[in-house]
């Protein structure tokens, strides 16, 4: 089978395709310059790729060839960090410029839309957003916006493919025919960057397999903490999460990171001031890095040994909300399932029943994860707290054994996503836009 064929209007001298539109500006903000981040959902990466890739697109399994040479059906694709601004959406205030992506595409790219000889993508992927950011295609006013957008360039609806990473998808209904392809960005992303670094992995080479021994050693051996949990960014639950720990004396069972460094979102704001006084005496919260402002990235090379030093991980996801039109996974789970480590999820509502659809396991009964159907936040919260209560209570031999009690189940989590939810995940995807080509 001939590959997808992929049009972009610049390449470097070494051949690496430019993103398409990359300095196009929504009030003074660039807002494709992603990087040709969606490539990287097409690239099969090896493990000795950072020591012997010459260009940073190879091993793609799709073609990158120039808009004029191309003779037949393509994919022009445009990479976009806010689907908002891309067709000129101020969502506060909410109001629309004059202005959009389409204005910037060539006349010849425009014709071959127009004549259904070429698709336009536009990838919002990263985690994916429910209608109350006003920042993906579920906001009405937003997408209604784009119909007319579409109107105006000769554009059929179906000739547009939207995909970002929100499974509200699969059962939201949408009055268009634009193409929706939701797919694990973050899920594919941990893939390339653990590919890329063996030493975050515990399979596949001579370096990764070291982990998978160090892993199987630490049977015999007790681990210094009951769990781990990474809290960046102070999010109102993460800021809940870290003062309940607090309340509960929790915080030396585990390995802990909070806000160090963070200047831009104010924890503090967020508690009483009991609270802020207790966790003060606490502070610095640090796991690895004591200055997390300097940490603004998804992925980065992180010594495992906090994860074969702790049995659990307390997993904040990037929400905790009560919204039915939003579901989605960022890299946080992915962290857990990669070290093999069981988890509590702090998440959307049905993360962990989607979980399970794409065949993981999660860990009923060893954990009451009935909190995963419950809308209600509060509520949902104080679930979980009983269950990080329930776990932490017992002696640091018990959970020991309870750990490896569920070996199994770590396993198949692990080489579930290796070998099989990826290749699934990535085939799933390129089927998908062959079948609109």
């Amino acid at each position: 089978m001939n590959k997808l064929i992929f049009g972009f209007d610049q390449f470097k001298k070494d051949g690496d395709p430019i993103p398409n539109l990359e300095n196009f500006e929504f009030d003074n903000k660039k807002v494709c310059n992603c990087g040709n981040v969606f490539l990287g959902m097409l690239q099969d990466i090896k493990f000795d790729y950072q020591q012997t890739a010459t260009r940073q697109w190879e091993d793609l399994s799709m073609e990158t060839l120039s808009v004029d040479d191309i003779k037949n059906n393509y994919i022009y694709h445009i990479d976009v960090n806010c689907f908002a601004w891309a067709f000129g959406y101020q969502r506060w205030p909410d109001k629309f410029d004059d202005i959009s992506i389409l204005d910037n595409i060539s006349p010849k790219v425009m014709k071959d839309i127009q004549n259904g000889k070429c698709k336009l993508l536009v990838n919002y992927g990263y985690e994916g957003l429910g209608a109350h950011h006003r920042d993906s295609l579920s906001c009405i006013p937003l997408l209604e916006r784009i119909h007319l957008i579409l109107e105006k360039y000769n554009i059929p609806q179906e000739s547009f493919i939207y995909m970002d990473s929100n499974h509200a998808y699969e059962s939201m209904e949408l009055d268009t025919k634009i193409n929706i392809i939701q797919y694990e960005y973050c899920a594919i992303d941990q893939w390339r960057f653990t590919k890329q670094n063996p030493l975050m992995m515990y399979h596949g080479n001579t370096k990764s397999s070291k982990n998978m021994k160090r892993w199987l050693d630490s049977k015999n051996k007790i681990r210094k903490k009951h769990y781990l949990s990474f809290n960046r960014l102070p999010k109102k639950h993460r800021v809940d999460l870290v003062v309940s720990l607090d309340k509960n004396n929790l915080l030396d069972k585990g390995y802990v990171s909070f806000a160090n460094k963070i200047t831009d979102w104010d924890w503090k704001e967020m508690v009483s001031e009991e609270e802020k006084t207790s966790l003060e005496k606490k502070m610095p919260l640090v796991i690895d890095n004591p200055d997390l402002s300097l940490c603004k990235h998804s992925y980065d090379v992180f010594n495992v040994r906090y994860f074969l030093d702790s049995y659990f991980q307390i997993v904040t996801g990037n929400n905790f909300t009560d919204w039915d039109d939003q579901l989605i996974f960022s890299e946080k789970i992915w962290k857990p399932i990669t070290n093999l480590q069981p988890f509590i999820y702090l998440d959307d509502v049905g993360a962990l029943k989607k979980l399970q659809e794409y065949g993981f396991k999660t860990f009923e009964p060893f954990i009451d994860e009935s909190y995963d159907k419950v809308y209600d936040t509060e509520k949902r919260f104080s679930m979980i707290e009983n269950e990080i209560i329930k776990l932490c209570s017992k002696s640091i031999e018990e959970i020991h054994d309870w750990y490896w009690s569920i070996e199994d189940i770590i396993k198949h989590n692990y080489y579930h996503f290796y070998e099989k939810f990826i290749p699934d995940m990535k085939s799933k995807m390129i089927n998908q836009l062959e079948e609109l080509l």
